[in-house]
């Protein structure tokens, strides 16, 4: 089955075909990259630099927007320092490159996501896997290592990381490296992610991630020490040499960070939510988890299945994609929650589930 694709888009809306669908799809998880305050902030941006920063921040490329952006990622994250990234999928790999030189080994999360493991293998630093989510596996695996690197929130695999347990294993002089991609925004009193989720402040703790989730933006980031992050900065080729996200788009981020900080009823929105829609997995069937998190996943009888459901639902007005991810979990539905959802939204996804799913 192939990809989906829209014509246009909402907060919780698409255009499938010409036909319009509730979307319980993706990853703007609050609704931000529909909001007016973040559309206004783009546009302003737009008018004042262009398209494009047009070269690499270690040339001429760098705005005062980058600088403020960073600057406000790392008081939203509740860490000293952040080094804005062209994206999250490069923000472990920029990190990795930083600082490969002092930290021969690392251990790794057996299910961090690809990014993670791509990552360490173009670094060269000597990597070795523990079991999912374990840490007294991670701590048979430990070793010498410098590095434990692993994601912060598992939402198709059901997990959170044992971030505590697994600074524990974590040198004085080493680093517990989370890719928060699916916890920033969504994790902790606050949204400030998976080391919010668990109360941890250290200064061996690092962030990587996105904008591209929660956020509604573009962009990675990384996040920890200043002394760490302007190492980063200083050694990381992949940094120096690749041109930044367009101004615009980071006077768009700040602007979606504001609004997390200020509106407390977005996070609240999302929660209540994901829980009326974990009560309306459950009715039709579906084994839908108890973590707090706004993705469900969750497989059909056969792949063949599936995409009969899917184009079932779709005909229904439900988008739920039906997904083939190259991830090693084989096919399966993958259901985001966004705060923008309303109560009619979650309505017709209930009565298009009960229509079109079967239970296995």
């Amino acid at each position: 089955m192939a990809p989906v694709t829209l014509d246009s888009s909402s907060a919780a809306r698409v255009r499938v075909g010409g036909r319009e669908s509730i979307a319980f799809a993706g990853c703007d998880y609050l609704g931000l990259a529909h909001a007016p305050e973040v559309r206004e902030a783009l546009e302003r941006g737009l008018a004042r630099y262009g398209v494009s920063a047009s070269a690499s921040r270690a040339t001429t490329g760098n705005t005062q927007a980058h600088d403020e952006l960073e600057y406000d990622l790392a008081r939203f994250l509740g860490l000293e320092a952040a080094l804005l990234v062209p994206d999250g999928y490069l923000s472990t790999h920029i990190f990795l490159q930083g600082v490969a030189h002092a930290c021969p080994s690392a251990i790794f999360d057996a299910e961090a996501h690809v990014s993670t493991r791509d990552a360490l293998a173009a670094s060269g630093i000597e990597a070795r896997s523990y079991a999912f989510c374990d840490a007294v596996s991670a701590a048979q695996a430990c070793g010498n290592a410098h590095l434990i690197v692993t994601d912060g929130a598992y939402p198709v695999m059901r997990g959170i990381a044992p971030l505590p347990d697994l600074l524990r294993l974590v040198p004085h002089d080493g680093w517990l490296v989370v890719d928060d991609c699916h916890g920033t925004g969504v994790l902790g009193a606050r949204g400030r992610g998976t080391h919010e989720h668990h109360g941890i402040a250290d200064a061996r703790l690092v962030v990587t991630g996105t904008l591209s989730k929660a956020l509604g933006c573009f962009g990675g980031f990384v996040a920890g020490t200043r002394a760490m992050v302007t190492q980063v900065a200083q050694r990381s080729r992949a940094f120096a040499g690749s041109t930044p996200i367009p101004p615009a788009l980071a006077a768009a981020g700040s602007a979606a960070i504001r609004l997390v900080e200020h509106d407390g009823a977005l996070l609240a929105r999302l929660h209540a939510n994901l829980a009326r829609v974990r009560g309306v997995l459950r009715s039709a069937g579906i084994d839908a988890h108890d973590e707090p998190l706004p993705v469900f996943a969750w497989k059909a009888a056969d792949p063949d299945a599936g995409d009969r459901i899917h184009a079932e639902l779709l005909d229904q007005g439900v988008l739920v994609p039906h997904v083939r991810y190259p991830d090693g979990l084989g096919s399966y539905f993958r259901l985001a929650v966004s705060a923008a959802h309303d109560d009619a939204a979650i309505a017709r996804l209930e009565t298009a589930l009960r229509s079109a799913w079967r239970p296995r």
